[in-house]
């Protein structure tokens, strides 16, 4: 925020205005009423005895002064804030200034300002007799900085609450106006709200996440950083014991206790633990500053909207889009329009690319005629605490699971063997597969999908807006299967899924958000040789309206009934 190149008495002043007064200079700064009424009663023009910066309550109105903060300042970005504060540790041993002491001990920078809570070096500079303290603090080369540095960099470490003066501004501030006031007893730390735990989430994945010992890429399937952070998030002594229920991931004091979902040829769960690659310094440094955990009345938020904390690389790179609600509302309203409104009473739905399951809220039809699949285990337990059907919300790989159970050629007659290893057995529930085999029941099933959008290339490469990726959209068996009939079109996976509903569930409703290539684009010319169905209704919306997606194109939700050939 602030230039290098300005000097330490530039900086402070600067610092002050911005953050210490109620009327600051820097533009980007805006206060409320509540922040300029604290502020205005902090003076910060107070210097005690070698003390770089000091804040403090207006002396005037009190008969002695409170101290908010002591703190040391040093220009330009490349100082060690740790040999900072023990600097600070040593000004106020040598000068014995310790009748006011403050709440606070602080450091700062041009970029970054620290705080340490006075009680946690209070035996440090109240207790620690056997030592030579009469040595010059800026001196960082004599034996006695070393040595009290060495034996206190670890606490000091742990202890701060650190925040840079751009990225974190709004967290500052709140930092501030719960502290510096006459009504605090006790350290207030930042709250976690449904207004900034993204922020939160993207400083954690800079600061945190690189401290966990794991391979992200390898585990992408069953977890991501994301069930990392709410193990974090939702946890109090760094234990997420008490919710377990609603966790994937758990934090286990110093490991993170990781679950592999009971699969239909697993008995039980499986468990990996992961541990941190620095001793957890980086991540006690970061839950220093938020209070955990946060209110009750956010929880249900913080993991019913994991998806707006994947990262928007791995969106893109599968092509996962969040539906917005006004777009599923209308869909729904559609389908209504287009079937009847007593489809309610007379369709299943399945939604076979559900994510956490946003197309199928508030949908009045019977829990029991709905099913919902998705890739993530992680988005399947979202949905199984949202939702009442539980037998009917599995993880399916729509691209590459069999639809149906395959007996081995031995027990093809008498059914499938569960103990047969050479028999296949389908993840698909056998109300479901008894609904597809037959065709008067798949009429009346509705495969309501908002699928990915990637292609061979990447998910915004047509919009012009991302690079090449290769083997996005060839790495499956539905690609290897039907490529040859597909043509070009193959290259997409929201063209795969629909190709494989076509050709394997062919007389059932389909009813799907996706780009309109596979009715207008060139590309699409082989796929509308095979895909002829008979169009009932739809409505286009403009697609920068969803998460992630960028450009001025159409997302089309259209409702094709694949029993009429047209």
């Amino acid at each position: 925020m602030y230039s290098p190149n300005i000097s330490e008495e530039e900086l402070k002043a600067k610092v002050k205005e911005d953050f210490f007064s109620s009327n600051p200079q820097n533009e980007n700064i805006k206060l409320d009423k509540a922040q300029k009424a604290i502020l205005k009663n902090l003076d910060s023009t107070q210097i005690i005895g070698r003390i770089d910066f000091c804040v403090s309550y207006d002396s005037k109105t009190l008969f002695q002064p409170i101290n908010f903060l002591w703190a040391e300042a040093k220009k330009g970005n490349t100082n060690d804030i740790i040999e900072s504060f023990i600097q600070l540790i040593f000004t106020i041993k040598k000068q014995n200034i310790l009748a006011d002491k403050p709440l606070f001990l602080g450091a700062f920078d041009c970029e970054k300002i620290a705080f340490i809570y006075y009680g946690e070096v209070a035996d440090i500079i109240e207790r620690q007799t056997d030592f030579n303290w009469n040595v010059t603090p800026s001196n960082h080369n004599t034996k006695e900085f070393k040595q009290l540095y060495t034996k206190t960099k670890e606490l000091l470490e742990s202890k701060k609450l650190q925040f840079r003066f751009k990225e974190d501004c709004k967290a500052l501030q709140s930092f501030i106006q719960e502290n510096f006031t006459l009504a605090n007893t006790k350290l207030h730390k930042v709250q976690v709200e449904q207004t900034n735990f993204i922020h939160i989430y993207y400083r954690w994945l800079n600061e945190v996440a690189p401290s966990i010992d794991i391979q992200w890429h390898k585990w992408e399937k069953n977890f991501l950083n994301a069930d990392f952070f709410l193990a974090d998030l939702l946890s109090e002594n760094n234990h997420t014991e008490s919710i377990r229920e609603n966790l994937r991931v758990l934090l286990q004091n110093n490991f993170y206790e990781a679950r592999l979902a009971t699969t239909q040829e697993q008995l039980e769960d499986f468990y990996y633990k992961f541990r941190f690659n620095d001793k957890q310094k980086a991540h006690t440094a970061f839950w220093n500053l938020y209070e955990r955990p946060p209110k009750k009345e956010y929880w249900s938020f913080f993991t019913g909207r994991r998806d707006l904390l994947v990262p928007s690389n791995i969106r893109e790179r599968k092509g996962e889009f969040f539906t917005p609600d006004i777009w599923v509302r209308k869909a729904q309203n559609y389908l209504e329009q287009a079937l009847g409104k007593e489809f309610y009473e007379d369709y299943c739905i399945w939604d076979c690319a559900a994510g956490t399951g946003n197309l199928l809220k508030g949908l009045s039809i019977n829990p029991a005629k709905i099913y919902a699949s998705t890739l993530n285990p992680q988005d399947v337990a979202d949905m199984q605490t949202s939702f009442s059907m539980q037998n009917h919300i599995f993880q399916f790989d729509f691209l590459n699971d069999n639809l149906f159970d395959k007996p081995c050629n031995t027990h093809k007659k008498g059914g499938l063997d569960s103990e047969c290893q050479n028999c296949q057995k389908s993840k698909l529930p056998k109300s479901l597969q008894e609904i597809l085999k037959d065709e008067a029941k798949c009429k009346k099933l509705i495969i309501f999908i908002n699928p990915p959008y990637a292609e061979a290339t990447t998910a915004t490469t047509p919009a012009g807006t991302g690079e090449n990726k290769a083997a996005v959209s060839t790495g499956n068996a539905t690609y290897e299967r039907y490529k040859d009939s597909m043509g070009k079109a193959s290259n997409e996976l929201f063209a795969q899924f629909f190709f494989r509903i076509y050709k394997e569930i062919p007389h059932c409703i389909l009813a799907g958000f996706s780009t309109l290539k596979y009715v207008n684009s060139s590309n699409f010319i082989k796929f509308r040789e095979t895909f002829q169905a008979k169009f009932l209704k739809g409505f286009i919306a403009p697609a920068f309206t969803f998460d992630n997606v960028n450009g001025n194109f159409p997302i089309g939700f259209l409702i094709w009934d694949l029993s009429q050939k047209e």
